[in-house]
């Protein structure tokens, strides 16, 4: 009996490892099958993540149909006598859309007050000045020096302030807050190019924030009823109500012919959304030609807005 027992053995010993390595076999062919029909939830929620922000991601907004005012300006600032300077400049596309002596250095004359008014806005806004403080002798208090600084060139109340500021300052302030290093505001001198720098500064305003100014800015620029003097004869009368024109002059008229005549003007195209600075600094030149100068300008952007719209 010992014997035959003995030789048992190792048949039973082969045939339970024979069952135990098919078992394996066969647990790994159903995790192998398992794992090919239904994968990881890790590489689910990658494919699903992925899936998501294709989704999400919107297409870059079209860009505008460039504007060129080249011809434009060539054609005017041929046709005209006197000294002229001018700029185009597309506020939507960030670039010159016409040219013509643009940093050429010209008078200011009330084109000046750009930069006090800009200066005064920001300290009101960062609580420096109170608004409602009288602004010296002027009898209006700050903010409506502000306002009528743009609004009528009241010239003491832009006076007053750049007082108030100090001119080397301001000088200091345009050159380094402002950015626009090539100019000195108390010379009274500025080119084209520095002044729709400055005109873009309002455009942006990045530096008042405040809703109340702001609107009090915007209003001041685009409504100038006439007092003594047409504020909107130049730019703003050559283009129709199409156009919204933020705008402001400064001129000296020595009984003969107008010495300056400079016009800065952020223009408006509501309907169409596109939006353009055009400054024009000039000597010997007259406002009729300036306003004429605006009619254009609209006819050229309607011209090409047309045909690539």
């Amino acid at each position: 009996m010992a014997t035959k027992s003995t030789s048992k053995c190792p048949a039973v010993i082969i045939i339970i490892a024979g069952l135990l390595m098919l078992s394996a076999i066969v647990a790994f062919f159903t995790f192998a099958v398992l794992t090919y029909l239904n994968p990881p939830d890790a590489l689910t929620e990658d494919d699903t993540t992925a899936e998501e922000t294709l989704e999400e991601s919107e297409p870059e907004p079209e860009l505008p149909a460039i504007i060129d005012f080249q011809t434009t300006v060539d054609n005017w600032a041929n046709a005209v006598g006197g000294d002229k300077g001018v700029i185009i400049y597309d506020l939507d596309l960030d670039k010159v859309a016409g040219t013509y002596n643009a940093d050429t250095k010209f008078q200011t004359a009330s084109i000046y007050k750009l930069f006090v008014v800009y200066e005064g806005y920001r300290r009101v806004q960062n609580g420096i000045w109170d608004g409602s403080e009288i602004a010296g002798w002027t009898r209006n208090t700050i903010l409506k020096c502000l306002d009528l600084a743009i609004r009528e060139s009241n010239s003491p109340c832009a006076e007053t302030l750049w007082n108030k500021i100090g001119h080397e300052e301001l000088n200091a302030i345009v050159q380094t807050d402002f950015g626009i290093t090539t100019v000195t505001a108390s010379s009274l001198m500025a080119t084209p190019t520095e002044i729709m720098l400055m005109m873009k500064k309002f455009y942006e305003h990045p530096d008042i924030t405040d809703e109340i100014l702001v609107a009090q800015m915007k209003d001041s620029f685009l409504n100038q009823p006439v007092t003594t003097y047409n504020w909107r004869q130049g730019l703003p009368s050559g283009l129709s109500e199409r156009v919204n024109v933020y705008n402001k002059v400064g001129w000296n008229w020595n009984g003969s012919y107008w010495t300056i005549y400079d016009d800065a003007a952020i223009l408006d195209f509501v309907t169409e959304e596109r939006h353009f600075i055009a400054v024009v600094m000039t000597s010997g030149i007259s406002y009729q030609q300036i306003r004429q100068f605006g009619t254009n300008i609209e006819a050229a952007f309607y011209d090409q807005y047309v045909l690539k719209n």
